[in-house]
């Protein structure tokens, strides 16, 4: 018999652990407004082995969401506001780098922080 994880297993932890989301669609649905959702958000350290055999170490942060909360899935390039973790820390807007979903309801979608590009400053010349 098969298992419904999503009433059995990721609605309670979803209702424990989620956290408040706006999603800013950018790229799955352009020209449409922001919206609220919510998700599981974690951030963790990886590990990564460079060419010359050192490791860097950095983190991977992500927000995994409920596949039924959702007409249009988050993709690469939407945004998604975070303003508040588990803990109350407002902890910002972030870029969809990746979105990964397990086949039974759940998609981990992966994020970097978002930062507006810098304004291109131009330098003027007269010709005469």
């Amino acid at each position: 018999m098969p298992v419904a994880f999503g009433t059995l297993a990721y609605d309670p932890c979803f209702d424990m652990f989620a956290v408040p989301a706006t999603f800013i669609p950018v790229a799955s649905q352009p020209g449409q407004p922001n919206y609220d959702r919510r998700g599981i958000f974690d951030t963790d350290e990886t590990d990564v082995a460079a060419l010359d055999g050192s490791v860097v170490s950095t983190q991977k942060t992500i927000l995994d969401i409920l596949e039924s909360d959702f007409t249009v899935l988050p993709v690469q390039n939407d945004r998604v506001i975070i303003p508040a973790d588990c803990n109350g820390v407002n902890q910002g807007e972030f870029e969809i780098i990746d979105a990964s979903t397990n086949g039974g309801g759940e998609t981990t979608l992966t994020l970097r922080r978002w930062k507006p590009a810098l304004p291109v400053q131009r330098v003027g010349y007269m010709l005469t």
